[in-house]
């Protein structure tokens, strides 16, 4: 029995780009050393462009035909699901009598070969084969349980969303070491840091009762169980003997559980290759270790003797000032085992290296955007062949305006931006809408939408009228009391109408079917297929997407429904990691990439520009604070790692970790580059002191052949829309050179606003309109002081009854309160029975999914018990009645009636 499937059964081949004729690439020297190396251990050290998965691709299938090793005993892992489908496509290629009897190298992920493993053996351990492998939304959806189970003392809980963030990153911390939570507890804690990490560990028990309970594993679990499953001998054999040689990709992205889980495998000399560039490990903050790739030689020896390195050190991607750029940065990383520096191919060409320093970011995207656009005009690039790559994703969208304003094709390959999306933001706030009605923003984006194009201005009454009746503005559209224009009366009696039918509908579909029926409803595909080419196809493809995921997604417990799918989607945007809410991406589309330097690696542009390289952006400053277990209960202590990177915990030695991971994300970054390199910056960006030139830029400016931009010399003031963090505005067409200069001019000149007027008569009305409404006006009011009034709610005029500290902290001053089972309990009872008396069900029925259980079973079902009394055959003449009852002329009591029967014509209850 195979561990995996294999990772990419639609090859290049099948999709009629591949060739089965045998490749013919003729090997460098430092390439056939590696090829012919015999079956031992050993490290190949790959410098950025070297053409490693040419290389090992060549090697496997020089041992598959010239050491008698049959494909089916070859194992190949790397890191990602498309380094998996690149390589076994380049095995095909470079086997292709094996790939067309069907007979394979077998490629996978690390992830993906423990998860066969668990599969596989999993019940000799207690863990079911079919266990469920879930995401960080789900994930995030059981640490929020778990962390409302409990009561910490420690743990700050006036902000949910941050400490599920903290509680994820010690999980993973503790997987990515084989450890679980009782290995802090058992910890005895010595100070206040320690012993709120020690609280964390509990919850995070809670979190692994959870996943036992429900029969599912995050991807950290995956790892820790097949260590567990091959640590018992007769299993470990069963899996090595299936394979004569392994090859591992990626190598320094490992963490030290995947490297045990390893080393138990194919440890005592078994032949392993590990291919990987310590120069590129960027994913320290995701749990990798340096010491892996470091170390290997001793881990992976034969006999106790350490195993062989080999380099590949000619860059066969880059011209020659851009490796020297490389080579500058790569001194600045320090030792850390790879190649010594990067050699230019013997054919290489000159390349262009050029830095520029602007006054402002809008100038800066402005040149960019210029220049992207001199690149594809005068010497041919096509868009595709250049990209932006950003340190920070804040920095992508005024990138992103300034290329649209030169009509250049982006394509943005945003971490987690498919809820900003345009066409998908509009299907969200529907969907939001619909099992939230309180939901103003997304009421607000639907009206000034397309569909009804309100202003505004038009909205004001509507929520001044929610206000008077303690309501939503979505009551006062139904009430149709407030006085209205009569196009503005039309379009919300259209949207009430949709809205109805909407909610009606959601109440007997599944939730694909729901947003099909919303993008149906309200023309969003008229308006994609309006769209322009590649701005087309992106926008259907995100639609296509979410619906994917709506079909896709199930809760853990309960039934599907829209609020807990709702809540799922905020869990998700909440996380910054999670890349369940990618924007899809148009591989092959004829458009500039703008993307994150993370997410570029791997991949390379003939023209690469990096933008804001500035203090503190890019070399990044640690905004989140050290991985420092001293001072934040996130971070593993030292004593818990099993490598030994993280030992010394002093300043220094952290920051200096840090800075070594910056550096280590600018050569990714500069090493995407094929001919053209550009580094930009600016003294003002959207915070309130002036940027400087980072040590990047400087580093890359002191180079010899480097084109330098004549720089702005003083920072001077930033801009108005900078300083308020605001975006630049499109400019005015009547007033181009801003409201302020046109006031100060009207000022000036009476007449100069009627000469600028293209229609002399409208504006003589207008004129006229203005005055009568000034004329109304009172001239010298006498302002008389308005007494405060209090406005207090029944709730809390019993609560002021029965306890007044209680009133203070509740209503006056109130403190933070932990979520409460009972009140969403007592929530949904409420929103049932009213529900019931309108003659409806509710959008999410009795046994939907909740996220946080009770201790304490309920005693009885109110709603059955409200079913069983008269009150539920009857129908209410008037329900959520809302009243105001004035006490004195300073207090009124405020509140509402749920419902109100008529026993007989004239007699209430």
């Amino acid at each position: 029995m195979r561990i995996l499937p294999r990772s990419a059964r639609l090859s290049r081949m099948a999709r009629g780009t591949g060739s089965l004729s045998t490749m013919s690439i003729t090997p460098t020297t430092e390439q056939r050393r590696i090829i012919e190396y015999p079956l031992e251990p050993l490290r190949v050290a790959a410098g950025a462009g070297t053409g490693k998965t040419t290389t090992i691709a060549m090697r496997l299938a020089a041992l598959v035909r010239e050491a008698d090793i049959e494909p089916e005993a070859a194992l190949g892992i790397t890191f990602t699901n498309k380094a998996a489908e690149e390589l076994a496509d380049k095995l095909r290629l470079h086997l292709p009598d094996f790939a067309r009897e069907g007979r394979e190298v077998e490629v996978t992920t690390y992830h993906g070969f423990a998860h066969g493993i668990v599969g596989e053996f999993g019940p000799m351990v207690g863990i079911e084969r079919d266990i469920g492998v879930i995401g960080s939304g789900y994930q995030r959806e059981l640490l929020r349980e778990a962390l409302g189970a409990g009561s910490p003392e420690l743990l700050d809980l006036t902000s949910p969303a941050r400490r599920v963030d903290e509680l994820a990153v010690l999980g993973a911390r503790l997987g990515d070491h084989l450890r679980s939570p009782s290995d802090i507890l058992a910890l005895r804690p010595d100070d206040e840091v320690e012993a709120a990490r020690r609280e964390m560990a509990a919850v995070l028990e809670r979190y692994e009762t959870l996943k036992r309970r429900l029969g599912v594993a995050d991807y950290s679990d995956l790892i820790r169980y097949g260590y567990e499953i091959v640590s018992e001998p007769s299993v470990g054999r069963r899996i090595r003997d299936r394979y004569r040689v392994v090859l591992l990709d990626e190598y320094q992205d490992t963490n030290p559980a995947q490297r045990e889980l390893l080393l138990q495998l194919f440890g005592d000399g078994f032949p392993v290759t590990a291919v990987g560039d310590p120069d590129q490990t960027i994913y320290e903050w995701r749990g990798a270790s340096l010491e892996n790739f470091a170390a290997f030689p001793d881990h992976f020896s034969v006999a106790g003797k350490p195993a062989k390195t080999l380099a590949l050190g000619v860059n066969r991607r880059s011209d020659r000032r851009i490796i020297d750029a490389a080579n500058a940065i790569k001194k600045r990383i320090g030792d850390t085992q790879g190649v010594e520096r990067l050699v230019a191919r013997p054919d290489a060409e000159t390349g262009t290296v050029s830095l520029a320093w602007f006054h402002a970011a809008t100038d800066e995207a402005a040149w960019i955007a210029r220049e992207v656009r001199r690149l594809h005009d005068s010497q041919g690039l096509r868009w595709r062949d250049m990209a932006l790559l950003f340190r920070k994703n804040r920095t992508i969208p005024l990138l992103r305006e300034a290329l649209d304003a030169l009509d250049i094709p982006v394509e943005v390959a945003a971490l987690g931006g498919l809820l900003q999306v345009p066409e998908v933001a509009d299907l969200h706030a529907w969907m939001r809408l619909i099992g939230h009605p309180d939901d103003a923003p997304s009421l607000v984006r639907i009206l000034l939408g397309s569909c009804y194009r309100l202003g505004m201005g038009d909205l004001v009454p509507l929520a001044r009228r929610g206000r008077e009746l303690g309501a939503t503005m979505l009551v006062a559209i139904d009430e149709e009391k407030t006085e209205l224009p009569e196009t503005v009366r039309s379009r919300l009696t259209q949207f009430r109408e949709r809205y109805r039918t909407l909610v009606t509908l959601a109440q007997g579909v599944t939730l694909v079917d729901l947003a099909r029926h919303i993008l149906d409803a309200t023309g969003a595909w008229a308006e994609v297929e309006a769209l322009e080419g590649a701005r087309r196809l992106s926008a259907r493809l995100n639609l296509y997407r979410f619906l994917d995921l709506a079909e896709e997604w199930s809760p853990l417990e309960g039934r599907p429904s829209l609020d807990a799918f709702l809540d799922y989607l905020d869990l998700l945007r909440q996380d910054a990691a999670s890349e369940e809410l990618d924007t899809a991406t148009l591989s092959g589309e004829d458009a500039v990439s703008l993307l994150t330097v993370h997410r570029a690696k791997g991949l390379e542009w003939s023209a690469v520009f990096i933008p804001a390289v500035c203090s503190g952006t890019f070399p990044s400053s640690a905004h989140g604070g050290l991985d420092d277990p001293q001072r934040y209960p996130r971070s593993l202590p030292a004593s818990l790692r099993i490598d030994h990177v993280g030992d010394d915990t002093s300043e220094a030695a952290l920051r200096s970790r840090h800075d070594a991971q910056e550096w280590r994300a600018a050569y990714v970054a500069v090493t995407r580059a094929k001919h053209h390199l550009v580094l930009t910056g600016a003294y003002w960006y959207t915070t309130g002191r002036a940027k400087k030139p980072s040590a990047l830029f400087d580093a890359v400016a002191r180079l010899d052949g480097v084109t330098v931009e004549p720089p702005v010399g003083d920072p001077g003031e930033p801009p108005e829309a900078l300083r308020t963090g605001q975006r630049v505005p499109t400019p005015d067409p009547l007033f181009s050179e801003g409201w302020e200069a046109a006031f100060e001019n009207a000022a000036a000149d009476p007449g100069w606003l009627e000469r600028l007027s293209q229609d002399a008569e409208g504006f003589a009305v207008q004129q006229r309109r203005l005055r009568l409404v000034m004329d109304e006006l009172p001239k010298n009011p006498r302002l008389i002081p308005r007494q405060p009034k209090l406005k207090v709610s029944v709730t809390n005029l019993v609560t002021y009854a029965t306890c007044p500290k209680r009133y203070f902290w509740t209503a006056v001053d109130p403190l933070p309160r932990r979520p409460s089972h009972a009140a969403r309990r007592g929530i949904e009872i409420h929103r049932r029975i009213e529900l019931h008396n309108l003659g409806t069900v509710p959008l999410t029925d009795a046994e939907g999914y909740d996220l946080v259980t009770t201790d304490r079973p309920p005693r009885g079902d109110p709603f059955a018990a409200y079913l069983s009394s008269r009150f539920a055959a009857k129908r209410p003449q008037f329900v959520e009645v809302a009243f105001e009852l004035v006490l004195s002329p300073t207090v009124n009591v405020k509140g509402r009636i749920d419902a109100i029967y008529e026993r007989s014509p004239g007699s209430w209850e």
